[in-house]
């Protein structure tokens, strides 16, 4: 059974993307996704290669490489990218703008 894994993050992380990658790590956030959803790849890129590092992501995917495709069911993540704040889901692809939000940051 083949097994993939999502497209490598390329853009390099702001400033900004950096202190808000920070933030979801603080609060424990999970990005929730696909390694096919093309809104995952853009969620990834929007907070860079550094900045993602930090956060929690979990493959929903039956055959994403890492799935945690029962943990994804367990908490009835609505679509992808999901991001689950202070056990809040927050689906869909966010700005840093609200992300910053979302993490209690004040925009820079």
């Amino acid at each position: 059974e083949k097994v993939f894994a999502p497209p490598s993050v390329t853009a390099k992380s702001s400033a900004r993307a950096l202190r808000v990658g920070d933030a979801l790590a603080a609060k424990g956030a999970r990005m929730y996704g696909a390694y096919w959803c093309s809104h995952c790849f853009g969620q990834k890129q929007t907070l860079g290669k550094e900045a993602f590092s930090r956060v929690e992501y979990v493959e929903c995917a039956k055959d994403g490489a890492g799935s945690r495709n029962a943990l994804c069911k367990s908490r009835k993540v609505p679509g992808y990218p999901t991001w689950e704040i202070d056990g809040v889901l927050h689906p869909g692809e966010a700005t840093l703008e609200e992300l910053e939000a979302l993490v209690g940051l004040a925009p820079p």
